[in-house]
């Protein structure tokens, strides 16, 4: 799934224009109500990419958020970061809207 992303190379916008060795701490915000989900692969995404990117997330899989909240972040090389960021987000969006939806069906079914 990574090397279908980025090519095994990296992000040619980040390439050209982030100096390789930026540190930089990015952050995880949910873009709408509903269920975390993935946050153990985005862990493993993030470490196979770089083993010493660091991620911290204040919300557990399963958790309810708000819109707005940020309920995590990743710290280290910006070019590593972008590298897996796509890939955690497309699974993250996926799994959460799985998760999301759901709950709703549970509720209705209730």
């Amino acid at each position: 799934m990574l090397v279908n992303d980025v090519g095994g190379q990296g992000d040619v916008t980040c390439m050209a224009t982030i100096p390789n060795d930026m540190e930089v701490e990015a952050h995880f915000f949910a873009k709408e109500d509903g269920i975390i989900a993935g946050i153990a692969l985005a862990e493993t995404i993030f470490n196979e990419v770089d083993p010493s990117l660091k991620v911290e997330c204040s919300q557990k899989d399963g958790d309810y958020v708000h819109k707005g909240l940020k309920f995590g972040k990743v710290h280290g090389q910006a070019h590593k970061i972008v590298r897996a960021e796509r890939v955690v987000l497309n699974f993250m969006q996926w799994m959460g809207g799985i998760t999301t939806q759901t709950k709703v069906f549970m509720h209705q079914q209730a």
